[in-house]
């Protein structure tokens, strides 16, 4: 089904005028300048970057890593993250989400946009195929501001509001900018599910509901100050103060024989509240020397503490109270981060090099208990719920990039790694890791308009430390055992893109190719009896992708055609049954398709987008599972009430349809033990509408 979509999409590219230009192509740039955005209805940066095709992936964070279950923290900061600069530097953070910064910047302020395709020396970031820079005007002394309100409400009912402001300033050769943003995420979905024993006969229906409630809240401060001629010092600071809360969840239970489901055998009542706050500096200082060399050191320091409560209650009938549990977790972790680095000609080439330090810490609580009819309490039994675990971690770092000729480049970049994790607490444990990670990369301009890039590279994972520490999964109503012994996963990766820009800027059309062996893949693994976070042998993982956006002008004037596909498979050997499968949770394809209209006068847009998804496997040594995620379509509308204002309407999972499942669950480990329950489930969603007004001031 997905090689039918992408070849119709290839087809049409053969019947499209393309017809738009650019401002210009400098060697390895793709430049457009502010006359280019001028017909579109924009107010900032982030809009601006979805008009220029082939970077809109750029702005949706999609990338997805070699191991989906690695935490989502970076290693360190590096040299690698987000593919956004702005004025060639990006920003010394690890917390603030670059396109809230890019909505900050407003669009009058771009003098030009360069899209910079493969490897290029002096970027403040490694390339994953191309990075966008975005130069700003700075000479103006005037304040400006930009702001946005919404309000999001779902079918259901529910409703949540959110909203940003940021203030801009000059004050001689320092700006400023100082923001607050309050975002917000509502989510509800209806359960329905069937519970099958083991010798195949129905004895109990399950149905219910979440509704889920998230505010962020962000003060962010940021300075740029030109101290001299040679001296640059750049200053982002960041406190936020979060909340969650899941309304109280019912769960109602029908048995088998109440075929009108209208007696309640059991309901169960979950109510979390969930707090976090926190902050974090970071910092730059650049200098640059007279011979064109450059020194630039980076410090990031954050701090996280986060109070999470969790109450069940359990009742038996409707009155008569059974069991409840009450579980705590408190946790706080922090982060310090120092870089220095050097960079300086050698040849016809960059050199850089330099060192970085890390130090990270976590320190947990997690207490779990239940209470009976009479409110005796009894001890959830588990260990390894205290402790704290850290990681210092030195780096040392080399990359040259040169021209191997006019229309081939090349870069060589070698990392040496040290750590120490160490655990105390119920658990004391201390250990030792080292790691070489060089990278190779090839870019081949063989033709106009036609990019071959080559990158090979040794990876190493971030682990999330709380996996190191005992809890409990109220969705999967288990315990998850603490691994004072796990390690990182490393991954030798090779990948191969094919870029081909069409004439006249008519669309970007980029086939790539990625296979990886990852050692020590992070999956749930038999721990002390139990099911926790482990590594897995050794695992295989190939990807076949295409990306690409189209203009079809003539067939609809300012209208993009958006098309995304790819085609994977894994491999692992299961640590309960030692038999092959995929990893978990691993998608074998996906599709999306979209197109997006410009109405020419620049007052009026709007876009529809269409994505589905193969099922994926799920597993644990308790149970093997498969859940089939919906197809999602989404639509969007916008329209300029005048210079400073624009008004947006957007609608997602309009087809209200979440997903479904089955889990087959075990009487223990699943090569040891029959078959306990059969549970199929069917997952609703409800469609939600945003309405927001964004201006500039």
């Amino acid at each position: 089904m997905p090689k039918k979509i992408l070849s119709a999409l290839l087809g049409l590219l053969m019947v499209c005028a393309l017809n738009e230009d650019i401002l210009s192509q400098e060697n390895n740039k793709i430049i457009y300048d502010q006359a280019y955005f001028q017909k579109f209805n924009i107010t900032n940066a982030a809009d601006a970057i979805k008009r220029i095709p082939g970077v809109e992936d750029l702005t949706q964070n999609q990338r997805q890593s070699f191991d989906p279950t690695q935490s989502s923290n970076k290693r360190g900061f590096g040299s690698y993250g987000t593919q956004i600069l702005i004025n060639g530097e990006r920003q010394s953070s690890k917390s603030t989400n670059i396109i809230k910064t890019l909505e900050r910047i407003r669009s009058e302020s771009i003098i030009r946009i360069e899209v910079i395709r493969g490897s290029e020396a002096g970027l403040d970031v490694r390339s994953e195929g191309v990075v966008v820079n975005i130069i700003t005007d700075n000479s103006s002394s005037l304040s400006s501001g930009t702001w946005n309100a919404a309000l999001r409400t779902l079918t259901s009912g529910d409703s949540i509001w959110s909203g940003a402001a940021s203030w801009s300033t000059k004050i001689k050769n320092t700006d400023l900018v100082i923001g607050y943003e309050k975002t917000a995420f509502m989510n509800s979905r209806l359960y329905d599910e069937v519970h099958v024993a083991g010798d195949s006969s129905i004895y109990q229906y399950r149905k219910r509901e979440t509704v889920e409630f998230e505010s962020k809240n962000r003060i962010s401060f940021d300075l740029n100050s030109r101290l001299s001629d040679k001296d640059i010092i750049r200053i982002n600071t960041l406190i936020w103060f979060d909340g969650s809360e899941a309304e109280p969840q019912n769960q109602f239970y029908y048995l088998a024989s109440d075929t009108n489901r209208e007696s309640i055998s059991k309901l169960i009542n979950w109510d979390r509240k969930e707090s976090n706050d926190g902050w974090e500096f970071g910092g730059d200082w650049e200098h640059n020397f007279a011979n064109g060399s450059s020194f630039k050191l980076r410090t990031v320091f954050t701090d996280k503490n986060e109070e999470q409560s969790d109450i069940s209650n359990l009742t038996l009938g409707s009155n008569n109270p059974y069991e409840s549990s009450r579980e705590i977790n408190d946790r706080s972790e922090n982060e310090r981060i120092i870089r220095a680095s050097f960079n300086s000609k050698l040849g016809k080439g960059m050199l850089e090099y330099g060192f970085e330090s890390a130090f990270n810490k976590l320190e947990r609580d997690f207490n779990l208990v239940y209470l009976d009819s009479n409110g005796i309490q009894t001890d959830s039994g588990l260990i390894n719920t205290k402790g704290k675990v850290e990681e210092d971690r030195y780096e040392g770092f080399i990359s040259y990039n040169f021209p191997l000729s006019n229309s081939l480049g090349a870069e060589f970049a070698m990392n040496y790694e040290w750590s120490e994790i160490s655990q105390s607490g119920d658990v004391s444990l201390s250990r030792e890791f080292q790691y070489w990670k060089p990278r190779l990369d090839f870019k081949l301009d063989y033709k106009t308009n036609r990019q071959v890039r080559l990158r090979i590279e040794r990876n190493v994972g971030q682990i999330n430390f709380d996996d190191f520490i005992s809890s409990y999964d109220e969705f999967e109503e288990r315990v998850r055992a603490g691994n004072p012994d796990l390690r990182p996963s490393t991954a030798w990766e090779i990948e191969l893109e094919h870029e081909w820009r069409l004439p006249k800027d008519g669309g970007v059309i980029t086939l790539s190719g990625f296979a990886s062996e990852i050692d020590g893949p992070v999956e749930r693994v038999p721990i002390s009896g139990y099911a926790g976070i482990g590594n897995l042998g050794t695992g295989e993982r190939t990807q076949a992708k295409i990306n690409g956006s189209i203009r079809i002008n003539e067939i609809l004037p300012g209208g993009v055609v958006r098309f995304m596909g790819y085609l994977q498979s894994t491999e692992v050997t299961d640590p309960v049954t030692n038999l092959k499968r995929d990893l978990a949770w691993f998608k074998r394809w996906e599709y999306l398709i979209g197109i997006r209209q410009d109405i020419p006068g620049g007052i009026y847009s709007w876009g529809l987008t269409f994505r589905s998804y193969s099922q994926v496997n799920i597993y644990d040594p308790y149970l093997w599972g498969r859940w089939a995620e919906a197809p999602t379509l989404g639509m969007g509308f916008t329209a300029k009430i005048n210079r400073n204002l624009n008004a947006n309407f957007m609608v997602k999972n309009v087809l209200e349809d979440y997903g479904v499942g089955r889990k087959i669950i075990y009487n223990g480990f699943k090569s040891l033990n029959d078959i306990f329950v059969t549970e199929v489930f069917n997952v609703k969603g409800h469609t939600w509408f945003k309405i927001e007004l964004e201006g500039t001031f």
